[in-house]
């Protein structure tokens, strides 16, 4: 069966995104096993690795824009390329919070925490299950997995509330555990605009299948809870 070089190139980029996202998923968990284990080696090993996500995101981005401009590509593929587009940067992205958690494991590494980590967990957890899915639902072209996702959006939301206000009360109460109270509030504070990320790559799924851009409604946070980086 003749395959034409067009048809060769965006199946290379997609391969090439879906590897991204395989990458940026090792990122996240272990930033996240450091995290909880206190072990910066493996924490170095995350922030390592983020040059690689940042030049293959831009790699990614130019040969999907040159293969748009050099070709006239059919109007499904056109949606594959522009979803790609969209979701490297939203894997990039989240790259860059997997580092960020990263920071937080060698700022803390040195002291016991204050108390056992149980909420963390459970909201890296549903996180790292989202970006599974998500990234499952555009491999495989599902859009129900994709409302999956979408829908476990809402519990990240209403874990990452309690715990913020858990931890601030501690903080209250405790003032020597101020600073790594924070530090972990910050953590799960990352683990939500991650679970956002997701839920736009799984949206992206749907755009591709029938060009709707916005297909799931999302539920604002409370007031002083923004998603600005979606």
């Amino acid at each position: 069966m003749y395959v034409s070089s067009y048809d060769r190139s965006l199946e290379q980029i997609i391969q090439r995104v879906n590897h991204l996202a395989d990458d940026v998923y090792r990122m996240l968990a272990q930033s996240l096993e450091s995290l909880y284990h206190q072990n910066k080696p493996m924490a170095r090993t995350v922030l390592d690795h983020d040059d690689y996500v940042d030049d293959e995101t831009n790699a990614i981005e130019e040969d999907s824009l040159l293969l748009i401009s050099l070709q006239q590509p059919r109007q499904k593929d056109l949606r594959i390329l522009a979803a790609a587009l969209r979701n490297v940067r939203d894997l990039e992205r989240i790259a860059d919070y997997a580092c960020d958690i990263a920071e937080v494991t060698e700022i803390l590494a040195h002291n016991p925490y204050f108390k056992p980590l149980i909420d963390i967990p459970l909201l890296g957890a549903i996180t790292l299950d989202m970006l599974k899915l998500a990234a499952q639902a555009v491999n495989t072209h599902d859009t129900e997995l994709a409302r999956d996702v979408y829908h476990q959006d809402d519990t990240v939301d209403n874990l990452y509330i309690r715990l913020h206000g858990e931890l601030m009360e501690a903080m209250r109460q405790q003032a020597t555990i101020v600073e790594q109270a924070s530090y972990l509030s910050l953590v799960a504070r990352y683990l939500e605009r991650i679970a956002d990320h997701a839920v736009n790559i799984a949206e992206m799924t749907v755009f591709v299948e029938n060009g709707n851009r916005r297909p799931f409604r999302r539920s604002p946070l409370p007031s002083g809870h923004s998603t600005e980086d979606q």
